[in-house]
């Protein structure tokens, strides 16, 4: 069984921080030994701070992905490059109304 210590100490943070590392609601609740119903419930709600804080490490997961694709573009890794051209060619069919 893995374990480590989360850097947190409140529960919000705790989640943000799992969230980050990209781990689902159900690996959160057994992690942190929460029913994962009872979690999902209160992510059904977005004013809830557990939500809020889920969110927001999903955000910087997502931030941390694009860092690491963009730094591999910048290394000249092909599979990157792709991923960045589709990213891009997305923003101008949005910005053009062209997406579906």
């Amino acid at each position: 069984m893995k374990t480590f210590t989360i850097p947190d100490d409140d529960l919000c943070g705790k989640i943000r921080y799992l969230a980050s590392l990209r781990y689902t609601i159900s690996e959160i609740a057994t992690i942190l030994l929460i029913p994962a119903d009872e979690l999902r419930l209160r992510f059904a709600n977005p004013k809830d701070p557990l939500a809020c804080a889920y969110k927001a490490g999903k955000v910087e997961s997502q931030a941390k992905y694009r860092d690491r694709v963009k730094k591999a573009a910048e290394d000249g890794e092909s599979w990157a490059i792709s991923i960045i051209e589709g990213w891009e060619r997305r923003q101008l069919e949005e910005e053009l109304g062209c997406h579906e």
